[in-house]
This record gives C-alpha cells, structure tokens and sequence, in this order.
C-alpha cells in the first residue's frame, strides 16, 4: 500500500471497499446531516444499489441498537452514541478489514463494554481488526497478536497480549506503564499504573 497505488482509482475503489476506518474522536469523521444518512453514505459511495443502501443502513442502525437516533444530527449526539454511529457506518460497509484508533476512547464504562462486544462479535464473522490502543486491559481481550510500538515510532516487540503485555519493563520503555507514586501514612510506595 503506498500514496501512489491509492492515486490509482481502481485500486483505490478497491481497498476503500475492502478497508474501514474508525477515528479515535468520531467528530473527525461523522460530517451527515442525520444519522441514517452518514450510515449510508459509504455504500452509497461504493455504488450499490439504493435498496441494498437503505438495508445495510437499517440493519445497521438495528445491530447497533442506535434505531432511535436514525433522524438525529450526529455532532449534537452523545460521545458514545457517536462512536456508535461511527461504527456503524463502517458495518453498513462490511469491509475485510477495520482499522481501529482507540475505539474505547472517552466512553462510559457500559458503553466501553459494549464496544469490546461489538469487536469481538466482528473477530467471530472472521474480519480483521487492527487496533491502536492505550488502554492494555482492553487489548488483552480482543487481541490475537500484540504489537507494542516505543516512543520512537517502531516495533519494539510483538507477542501474544497475555504474555506481552505482563512485561512491565517493555511497557515502561514504551510508555505504556508507569510506576505511580503514593503513600500510606508515611511510608512511600510505587507500583506499575497502566495508562
């Protein structure tokens, strides 16, 4: 994949149909006038027929249980109903592969359940999900494989999250971890806080 072959239309009609992408803040990404309208929008954009548009929007809306905001307009909603919304645009897609960038980001703990769900449930239909988090007790339950970038930008080692993440030295030099600092009465402790 490079800048050149996505200046391809072919090419690039082709994996825009194959990759999804869900932005960390979805006020980046949701520009509709309503809801079911931004839902839309990508199938649309593929081409499809308009009754195969407005199915896919639908059961999108369903699978997402967001039905009741179909009319709303999407930078008036909630933080977490617009990850909602977010994701369901790119189920209205259905691509092979969803890129993900911290999509538990700045929701609710009931919300934040619900999304590592709706994950989970993509990874049972056999998608691929590649996923850029912070939040290391998140990706110790959806991630097959782990790969823990440093500071400087590049991998600095890769495993299975159960075994990678439980190296505190490695998540220390890459600033996933840091050794917070409290006291009890007057003795001064530090242990390892996840970011």
């Amino acid at each position: 994949l490079t800048e050149r072959r996505l200046q391809d239309d072919e090419y690039a009609f082709a994996f825009r149909r194959r990759v999804g992408f869900l932005f960390q803040d979805p006020d980046v990404q949701l520009f509709s006038p309503t809801v079911w309208q931004e839902v839309a929008f990508s199938p649309l954009q593929m081409g499809l027929p308009k009754k195969e548009v407005a199915e896919r929007a639908n059961e999108a809306l369903s699978a997402l249980a967001i039905e009741k905001l179909r009319d709303r307009i999407p930078y008036q909603l909630s933080e977490g109903e617009k990850k909602k919304v977010a994701l369901a645009s790119l189920l209205a897609l259905d691509p092979e592969v969803w890129l993900l960038d911290e999509p538990t980001a700045n929701l609710d703990p009931r919300t934040q359940d619900w999304v590592i769900e709706f994950l989970l449930s993509l990874t049972n239909k056999g998608k691929t999900l590649i996923v850029a988090i912070h939040e290391l007790e998140v990706a110790e339950v959806i991630a097959g494989q782990a790969y823990i970038l440093g500071e400087d930008h590049r991998l600095a080692a890769q495993g299975r999250p159960k075994e990678i993440l439980r190296d505190e030295e490695l998540l220390l030099r890459a600033n996933l971890l840091h050794r917070h600092r409290h006291f009890h009465a007057e003795l001064e402790h530090r242990h390892p806080h996840r970011h």
